[in-house]
């Protein structure tokens, strides 16, 4: 079943129109819907659509001859010369899957394949999508500036993890806390959301052959599923997809075991993987070029570097290094129960940060349908620096944007604990934002899982720059 990806097709529809050649790069991590987005996309369109293996270029060559239907084997030119008269009568669309296989194979055949785009190809209705889930690859063979692809490519599409809304499109009638959660643990990776939508019993995913959970502890039932039973879990490994990238996991495990414990400075994870931060930098340059990680600046001074701290992008890489590595003996001997007792101790803080990622989505999405009494132009977060303690302190999330066309500052602390929101927490917020001075309006915006309570919801009627969100409300 296919679920989302509305603006994706919206682009690659607009790739397709014309009759004029076209190059397109789709990539993404493994388990990202690149396969799925395509063959939907595909599927009233005359084409093939090829998924090169890892093999000798001779090899290569006989599959995608075979997979033509010819009974002889095509040289690169051949194969160019048979779409050539292919488009001649009718516009192709040719996808090739994992391409950076076939150039490590038979780099003549990248060469070939160029040259017909740009010259033979060139006046033909030849739409070209090359796809790979290597970012590195991709990088190395397409879009690096030493390849040859890299100043021909007209639409560059980068599959990221679905958002939210989109993601509860799977979970049924799930309530907006269980939504959260299973949004969280599968990281709004589609590979994730199908198994979870099969394990829930959803219409249309039968076919990957789950038993249903009981309604009784479906949470823990899911989450146990997805990657609490040792090497019968079903959840997509962040380890197995990062291998394909780098290698030697062991301090990059390290590294991501240490962001996922809260420590995001480099000089805290230097200290706890006691390797110097000249040594760290570059780990944590190659973790975010495969999007693993980021590197989060405070949003009015990007410049300033001693505001610099690292995150783990994915909440369900942060899921597993946060959860499965510390306990990684009951993870492979199977004890679920405990490792949920364990899980249960720090679910909110866990939940935290899910709930800004929901929130920070949700801002950007009733501002797009003009539902604020602000427009949000960019959303980021802020902090000040403790140095002594090691820590910091700021916003959850700090927007900027405008109101009536003037500038305007919106913060926003996301709660999510089993208490409602009392008038103080509100105060808290209003008085932390005199740290950050900026022109224009300010708005303040508190967003609960849990609700709040009546002195706050008193409060917040009587100054119109406040606006309380809860959970249930977003879902």
């Amino acid at each position: 079943m296919f679920i989302g990806r509305k603006n994706e097709v919206e682009k690659l529809s607009g790739f397709y129109e014309g009759d004029k050649c076209a190059i397109a790069v789709v990539s993404g991590q493994i388990g990202i819907g690149k396969t799925t987005l395509l063959q939907e996309f595909a599927q009233d369109k005359k084409g093939l659509f090829f998924e090169a293996y890892e093999t000798t270029g001779k090899h290569q060559m006989e599959r995608l001859s075979s997979y033509m239907g010819s009974k002889k084997t095509f040289d690169p030119a051949g194969f160019c010369k048979e779409i050539s008269k292919r488009a001649a009568k009718e516009k192709q669309l040719i996808i090739i899957d994992q391409y950076p296989n076939i150039v490590k194979a038979d780099p003549e055949f990248d060469k070939v394949l160029h040259d017909f785009v740009v010259g033979e190809w060139k006046d033909l209705p030849i739409k070209l999508i090359l796809c790979s889930d290597a970012f590195m690859l991709v990088d190395k063979y397409i879009k690096g500036k030493k390849a040859i692809w890299s100043k021909n490519i007209d639409l560059d599409l980068v599959l990221e993890p679905l958002g939210f809304y989109d993601s509860c499109e799977f979970f049924d009638d799930a309530s907006p806390k269980e939504a959260a959660f299973l949004y969280g643990i599968t990281g709004g990776i589609p590979y994730n959301l199908a198994r979870v939508a099969a394990l829930l019993g959803v219409s249309g995913f039968e076919d990957f052959g789950l038993t249903q959970v009981s309604e009784e502890d479906k949470i823990k039932q899911i989450a146990a599923r997805l990657f609490l039973c040792g090497r019968s879990s079903v959840g997509l490994n962040p380890e197995q997809v990062m291998s394909t990238e780098l290698r030697e996991l062991a301090y990059y495990n390290y590294m991501l075991a240490t962001l996922a414990s809260g420590l995001n400075r480099v000089n805290q994870i230097s200290a706890a993987v006691d390797k110097p931060k000249d040594v760290v930098v570059p780990y944590l340059n190659s973790l975010m070029a495969i999007g693993v990680c980021t590197k989060d600046t405070a949003i009015t001074e990007v410049t300033n570097r001693k505001k610099t701290r690292y995150s783990i992008v994915n909440t369900s890489t942060l899921f597993w290094y946060k959860y499965v590595v510390p306990n990684f003996d009951m993870y492979m001997s199977g004890d679920i129960d405990g490792m949920w007792d364990h899980i249960k101790e720090n679910i909110q803080d866990y939940m935290k940060e899910v709930f800004i990622k929901i929130c920070g989505e949700y801002l950007e999405n009733e501002s797009d349908k003009n539902q604020l009494p602000f427009t949000v132009e960019e959303i980021g977060n802020w902090w000040v620096n403790d140095d002594e303690a090691g820590t910091t302190d700021g916003f959850d999330l700090v927007s900027l944007g405008k109101c009536e066309n003037k500038a305007a500052t919106i913060f926003a602390q996301c709660y999510y604990n089993n208490e409602p929101i009392e008038v103080a927490q509100l105060k808290s917020l209003i008085e932390k934002t005199k740290q950050l001075h900026r022109q224009g309006d300010a708005f303040y915006i508190v967003f609960a899982n849990a609700g709040f309570h009546e002195n706050a919801i008193t409060i917040s009627s009587a100054i119109k720059n406040i606006m309380l969100i809860t959970l249930d409300e977003m879902r």
